[in-house]
């Protein structure tokens, strides 16, 4: 708990430069609007509003070290002095989980009457449940439990095990067969109540059946045989040939064997055919036409099958597999198997096909933007091709690459230059009123935000910002993401005007965030680079939204979304400065590291920026596997179109039309492509 003179001063710092960043991007805008007199009493208050609160942070550091020191009288003085402060109900937060372990229920109980329903109340709540159910204190955690609020499995593991011996036993029972039927295993805070629903009879061979199914179809192997252990010697048999069938799904081509009466045998044909369309997808469908006139699968079952098995004949390049199960299925199109075809006839280059397969999308998807693109496309290549004009044609074409090009988007921003058409931007500011931004900021929650974000307490901070926008309304929202940029969070400008659902107010959702940074790494790669500050923008706002204490599941960190081991070793060639992972969340750190490792990107693609954007997102080996694949041949668009991987085929297609978008914010012009990128065979 102790926080140190050095943490202290670090906090201040940070402190105040965020109050310094704040301030100086609201004074032009006071400026403009008050004239030059006012602006210099503007900066009077807004100095003494910063030097006020970094004496209210130096307390509530004091605060802190008097809760860690245990000492009450110094505690209780500063409180008193922090009456107004944002911060207060933090201070008890604080103080109660310094000795949560003794079980203070009458200051728990004090805080949670006090500050129900806030973020920090709901928090503290968790808190004590995770407490009280670890020491198997149920009668307790049946009186802090909200069923309809505290929703993590592990607490509702406790909730039942306290309720099963302490309450409604039959209601329990109930919830642990929705807990028990998953086909993944629980944290070990339901043991206890799955051992007691046990032995009191609850599991059904029915549950236990299901359990060991969804555990299969999960690939969850260890579980399913776990799960065996608690049936008949019967059941076990059959539940021990449904594992033997996903290993080896061959099995089920002898049908005498598996058409049963059974419904047990129903569903090891199940696994079998999903197993088999894995490895063989032909195999499988001719599996699936013997077994559906034995089971009378229902229409959603036909459905679910034959769309997987789509999908492995996608997965495996099999273009004229997929195109004879369509074909032989009357009836069933499946939209991400249609959609596969049209790219599959791309890298062929059968622009007849490829229009083909569009025309069999759903209208609703041939209207996207995306689609009516690449139907132009088809047709001006065919028509480049024939023997004589066919104006009708044409002028669809040209009817399609303008409907594209209203968008703003990849395929609008494509279309337009097609057609020498200027991009549409449809840049237009949310109507926000001054007083609602005034009011929205002035909340409880929304000070408690900023004040938590300012002093690094990030995890507490974007609970209290999430909780208070919970039920905002749209018009609440757009101000709240104006109030977000103001105080220089940006990811939670773009996440609150995106709720909002106005998609128009282009300051907010792509800011010019860290530009100063973003210039000056930008300035120093030099001229030869395709670099500039436009894409290192682009990327920020794909990786992270700007948030600057970002983390992913994989570990990659910061703005620009890097792993330590990637840093580690662009630090050394740029000469950077980086001694640990926490450097990343440092913004000037990160961005210089990722500005330096994408321009590396670059200079082993050619200047390409597509490419390095490809290589950013997904690897630069298998981008350099996919050009070798491809062989030179393709045009740039159906290159990028046809990116194996779903994830980066996106990626790049917001980075390059991002860059646009931020070329347009900085008040400059820029194509999506650039001649060497537009001319490129891939």
């Amino acid at each position: 708990m102790s926080i140190g003179s050095k943490g202290l001063a670090t906090i201040l710092s940070f402190s105040f430069a965020v109050l310094t960043a704040v301030a100086s991007a609201q004074q032009p805008v006071a400026a403009a609007a008050a004239g030059a007199a006012p602006a210099d009493k503007q900066e009077s208050d807004e100095v003494k509003a910063a030097e006020h609160a970094i004496a209210q942070r130096e307390k509530l550091q004091e605060a802190r070290l008097a809760i860690a020191h245990n000492d009450r009288r110094a505690l209780d003085k500063l409180k008193r002095e922090l009456k107004d402060y944002p911060l207060l109900p933090y201070l008890d937060y604080w103080a109660i989980s310094k000795k949560l372990s003794r079980l203070p229920y009458d200051d728990i109980d004090a805080f949670l009457d006090k500050y129900d329903g806030t973020a920090i109340g709901d928090w503290m709540r968790v808190r004590i449940l995770r407490e009280l159910g670890s020491r198997d204190r149920f009668q307790a955690y049946l009186k802090y439990f909200r069923p309809e609020q505290n929703n993590r499995t592990s607490l509702r593991c406790y909730y039942v095990d306290a309720l099963s011996r302490h309450g409604d036993k039959a209601e329990a029972y109930k919830i642990i067969e929705e807990l028990w039927t998953v086909g993944a295993s629980q944290p070990k805070e339901c043991d206890p109540a799955f051992n007691r629903w046990i032995r009191d009879g609850g599991l059904t061979r029915e549950l236990a059946w299901k359990r060991h199914y969804l555990s299969v179809t999960a690939g969850n192997i260890e579980l399913a045989a776990y799960i065996a252990r608690k049936m008949t010697k019967a059941e076990a048999r059959r539940a021990k040939l449904m594992r033997s069938v996903y290993r080896e799904p061959d099995q089920i081509l002898d049908y005498t064997r598996f058409v049963k009466k059974n419904p047990e045998y129903r569903d090891i044909v199940n696994i079998g055919l999903r197993r088999l369309a894995q490895k063989e997808p032909e195999k499988a469908q001719a599996a699936w036409q013997r077994y559906s006139a034995s089971y009378l699968f229902s229409d959603d079952e036909r459905d679910n099958f034959l769309r997987y098995l789509a999908l492995q004949f996608a997965r495996q390049d099999d273009q004229q597999g997929l195109k004879n199960l369509i074909k032989h299925n009357e009836g069933f199109f499946d939209q991400r198997a249609g959609e596969w075809l049209v790219r599959q006839s791309m890298r062929e280059l059968d622009w007849a096909q490829v229009e083909f397969w569009i025309d069999q999308l759903p209208q609703a998807d041939r209207d996207h933007e995306r689609w009516r693109y690449w139907k132009a496309r088809a047709i001006e290549e065919q028509l480049a091709n024939a023997d004589k004009d066919d104006t009708e044609r044409k002028a669809l074409a040209h009817q399609l690459y303008q409907q594209a090009a209203q968008e703003r988007s990849y395929y609008g921003f494509l279309a337009a230059d097609t057609i020498g058409q200027d991009y549409s931007f449809v840049d237009r500011p949310a109507p926000i009123k001054p007083e609602q931004v005034e009011q929205v900021a002035a909340r409880d929650d929304m000070q408690r935000a900023k004040e938590l974000q300012a002093i690094g307490e990030f995890f507490h901070a974007r609970r209290e910002w999430n909780y208070a926008t919970e039920d905002m309304t749209p018009q609440e929202l757009m101000s709240a993401g104006k109030i977000a940029s103001s105080w220089g969070w940006y990811h939670k400008s773009i996440q609150s005007i995106l709720a909002a659902d106005y998609l128009d107010d282009l300051e907010l959702r792509f800011p010019l965030a860290f530009s100063d940074i973003v210039a000056k790494v930008s300035g120093r790669m030099g001229k030869k680079t395709a670099l500039d500050s436009n894409l290192v923008f682009a990327i920020a706002r794909q990786e992270s939204h700007f948030s600057h204490d970002a983390k992913s599941g994989a570990g990659a960190m910061g703005l620009m979304q890097l792993l330590p081991s990637t840093a580690s070793a662009t630090a050394r060639k740029a000469g950077v400065r980086y001694r640990r992972s926490w450097d990343l969340l440092n913004p000037n750190t990160n961005i210089s590291l990722g500005a330096y490792y994408l321009n590396s990107l670059l200079n082993r693609f050619d200047n390409n920026r597509f490419l390095a954007a490809a290589a950013y997102n997904a690897g630069p080996t298998r981008v350099s596997r996919w050009l070798k694949d491809t062989a030179n041949k393709l045009p740039f668009d159906v290159w990028i179109e046809t990116i194996p991987y779903r994830e980066t085929r996106n990626y790049v297609q917001n980075v390059l039309s991002y860059s646009v978008i931020y070329a347009y914010r900085s008040g400059n012009k820029s194509t999506l492509l650039r001649k060497n990128e537009a001319e490129a065979k891939l």
